[in-house]
């Protein structure tokens, strides 16, 4: 288990950490959940985390053409915005500009319903059992009034921002931290994104998971993101 609990670094992580900048990230990525998956218990869970847009979506859909493992998207648990606080450096109902560098807004976990991931998604299909829940629907803001369900196997992929947060470390074994440079983000979120969508707190409430919650050199692996056809599914 990566047992990172957001106070610290496991001491063996800068020595496991390999950046990959090579083409096909694929067949690194599919070497690593061989190789976690052998050496793990008898289910494996590892998260695939980066910025919105780097390319998780993309990749995890692509390791499913080549390696067999229950995928769970942790977009899926995004909160309606009715549950979600209202940010304190933003006017909801206009749109204000941004708070000035070093106010803080919400946190990551404001956007997640995280004991919902938990109890509906990762603690069935770890106990070896299917896993059932509505997921956010991002068309109309709201939960599925279809049920999504999810088979187990000794591979489980959770894919997502904020997939590898501490709150879920007793769950997740292995994380991968996908790498993607800030102007091709931001290119392809303005893609996906329209701008009565744009969320400037979600921007800053992500950076600050990354840089000092959930740095990249606290993963066990680092791959490109770099170059992917993210069309049809990356926002977040």
């Amino acid at each position: 288990m990566s047992g990172y609990s957001g106070g610290g670094r496991h001491p063996g992580w800068n020595s496991k950490r390999r950046e990959v900048q090579a083409v096909d990230v694929l067949e690194v990525a599919v070497d690593a959940l061989t190789r976690w998956r052998k050496a793990g218990s008898r289910v494996t869970v590892v998260a695939i985390d980066g910025y919105g847009a780097s390319g998780k979506t993309t990749i995890a859909g692509s390791l499913c053409a080549r390696i067999v493992f229950s995928l769970v998207h942790a977009d899926d648990f995004f909160k309606p915005a009715r549950q979600r606080p209202a940010d304190p450096a933003r006017n909801e109902s206009s749109h204000a500009p941004s708070p000035p560098v070093g106010e803080r807004g919400r946190d990551l976990a404001d956007y997640y319903d995280v004991a919902r991931l938990r109890s509906e998604a990762l603690e069935p299909l770890r106990a070896g059992h299917e896993a059932l829940f509505q997921r956010f629907d991002w068309d109309s803001g709201a939960l599925s009034s279809v049920e999504t369900r999810v088979a187990p196997h000794e591979l489980v992929v959770l894919e997502g921002v904020y997939s590898a947060a501490p709150e879920l470390a007793d769950l997740v074994d292995k994380a991968i931290y996908v790498d993607t440079p800030e102007p091709e983000r931001l290119r392809r979120l303005a893609e996906l994104v329209a701008p009565e969508e744009w969320d400037s707190g979600w921007l800053r409430a992500e950076k600050d998971y990354f840089d000092t919650t959930r740095p990249a050199d606290s993963f066990d692996l680092v791959i490109s993101g770099a170059g992917l056809d993210v069309r049809g599914g990356e926002r977040s």
